[in-house]
């Protein structure tokens, strides 16, 4: 059963190899260096960017587009999340309890896609982070809604990942986009020791991710070998120009990257709805 559901949900059998799109060198590398660029700035994976463009440019389809992601934001993110460390002082209990609760997000949030209408609640995430970050972009002077240390912050953490968790795996986004902002937010992290951990916590759930992803054969490993090369330096590019930023400053640009991801998902997730109500509207042959 478990199998058949794996089947469904991945479009494609488990012992079909994912479909080789046409694509150029120069098409891939692209993608790679925009979405290693975002990994590294945002503290996020940078799969806003690598999956509209596999997609779009490259030709692949939606899974093994997401399959793909996955495997290359593992050295993205990687990469980034070490520059981070060498600059920035982080709060591994918290890495860990992320990660705890991220993990258990994820597997709820790819169950509960088959069940809920994925492009409404893409809709409302988008929504939903674009407020987050005029949030943070207008009212730069962040103090933590909540006093917490210890066990109750590492437990805060563990609900912050899950619910990251949940929201990438019903809607294929990055979890960045919901770590971050609940770290600086909830408990006034700093904005660097924010994207730090958010990109260790990445690192961690997209490596469960591609191995998921490569054993369903929705991994385009081809083109994951133009991609990464050039993903990677550019991950640390990314994380380098965040580090050489103030906070008030990289708050600023990560507020406004948020934005960008927001309407991505709110004016995609409307598109196609509008074409599902078209195509429900004509009359049957």
């Amino acid at each position: 059963m478990y199998r058949r559901a794996l089947t469904r949900y991945s479009g494609t059998t488990l012992d079909t190899p994912a479909r080789t799109p046409h694509y150029s060198p120069a098409a891939a590398a692209l993608t790679g260096a925009g979405g290693g660029l975002l990994s590294g700035i945002v503290g996020g994976g940078g799969g806003a960017i690598m999956v509209p463009l596999m997609t779009g440019v490259l030709k692949m389809s939606q899974h093994t587009a997401h399959g793909t992601s996955l495997v290359v934001i593992v050295g993205t993110a990687l990469a980034a999340a070490i520059t981070y460390s060498l600059d920035t002082s982080l709060d591994w209990a918290l890495v860990v309890a992320l990660f705890a609760g991220s993990s258990g997000g994820a597997y709820a949030g790819a169950r509960a896609a088959s069940r809920l209408p994925a492009l409404r609640l893409r809709q409302a995430f988008g929504l939903f982070i674009m407020l987050v970050a005029a949030r943070l972009l207008f009212f730069p002077d962040v103090r933590a809604l909540l006093v917490v240390t210890g066990w109750q912050e590492e437990l805060l953490g563990i609900a912050i990942g899950f619910f990251g968790g949940v929201t990438s795996g019903a809607l294929g986004v990055g979890g960045g986009a919901v770590f971050v902002p609940a770290l600086v937010l909830l408990l006034g992290a700093e904005q660097h020791a924010a994207q730090g951990i958010s990109l260790w916590v990445v690192v961690c759930s997209s490596l469960v991710g591609a191995v998921t992803h490569y054993r369903l054969g929705t991994v385009d490993l081809d083109a994951a070998r133009w991609i990464a090369p050039v993903a990677v330096p550019a991950g640390i590019a990314g994380a380098v120009i965040a580090t050489g930023l103030r906070a008030d400053q990289l708050q600023a640009v990560f507020s406004v990257l948020l934005v960008a991801i927001g309407l991505q998902a709110t004016i995609t997730a409307t598109t196609r709805l509008r074409a599902q109500r078209r195509a429900a509207q004509q009359p049957a042959p």
